[in-house]
């Protein structure tokens, strides 16, 4: 089992000098503001806001000497940085996603494709099928017949590599793409006879909302499959932290023999990418 490193910095000049770089490369306008209280040693008195929004960082406080201490790996991870610890050297390292060297065209519309999970992360898994795998290969399909259409593609992978959850978002961020699609396979522990597609968002009377409820439409026209619906899913993190109009779609449900037997097949992945590249279009076209 991996040890699990939780490295504490002082706040000031080496936790700046850490983070600038990496926040004027993932986010260009930025702020991280600590709240403390007006005085004594404490254990809950640290309240971290990135960009206006409260970080979950528990293990932040203000030492008996005044210090006021934050974990590195959430405040890094915040700003779309990959925080790495080295136990042979003591070394923590913070590097941002890894960018296209191209420029992007102004007159093309920009999407970023984010297959689900990957690297060490397999997702669901069934009948020797790795989510990791159908979420690659689906999306690479929609890419395709986007750019046919004059739309500039990015993925967040496009291989069996680790991506942290925020560089995902992160990379859309950076880049200002027009919107972000994460694309998953589904599964339901509990019943093995659950069908459809299902898409969700942060909220609903958002953009992204408008994104899902269009891409729901157009794959469940493309593919014939059951309606499996649509939600708001504020949870996750990939919705939370996109700055674009951001939705995640579940392509149908693995754990189901009947659909997984589909997911697997070339020519239900077209039907899906062309639902998928569907409902991009719709919403780029409003």
């Amino acid at each position: 089992m991996k040890r699990l490193y939780t490295l504490f910095l002082t706040l000031g000049l080496l936790l700046a000098l850490s983070l600038v770089d990496c926040a004027k490369r993932i986010i260009p306008d930025w702020m991280l503001l600590l709240s403390l209280p007006a005085s004594g040693a404490n254990q809950s008195g640290v309240r971290i806001l990135v960009d206006g929004e409260a970080l979950h960082a528990p293990a932040s406080y203000i030492s008996q000497d005044g210090t006021t201490m934050v974990p590195l790996r959430a405040v890094a991870e915040a700003l779309g940085c990959t925080v790495a610890w080295d136990p042979v050297t003591f070394t923590v390292s913070i590097s941002s996603p890894d960018l296209p060297e191209e420029s992007v065209s102004g007159d093309s519309a920009l999407v970023v494709l984010d297959p689900g999970h990957g690297g060490a992360h397999n997702g669901a898994e069934y009948g020797g099928i790795k989510e990791k795998d159908l979420n690659l290969a689906i999306p690479a399909r929609p890419a395709g017949l986007l750019e046919a259409e004059g739309v500039t593609v990015r993925m967040t992978r496009t291989g069996d590599q680790d991506v942290d959850l925020y560089a995902r978002s992160g990379l859309a961020n950076t880049l200002g793409a027009d919107l972000l699609v994460s694309v998953h396979c589904n599964a339901n522990v509990e019943h093995d006879d659950a069908l459809g597609v299902y898409t969700c968002a942060y909220s609903e009377g958002t953009e992204g909302w408008q994104l899902a409820q269009m891409l729901r439409e157009t794959m469940l026209e493309s593919t014939g499959a059951a309606d499996f619906g649509i939600e708001e899913r504020p949870n996750l993190a990939v919705l939370r932290t996109a700055q674009v109009p951001a939705a995640l779609v579940e392509c149908g449900f693995m754990s189901t023999p009947s659909e997984l037997e589909m997911l697997v097949l070339p020519e239900y992945q077209d039907k899906l990418a062309q639902g998928i590249a569907g409902g991009i279009l719709d919403f780029l076209e409003q």
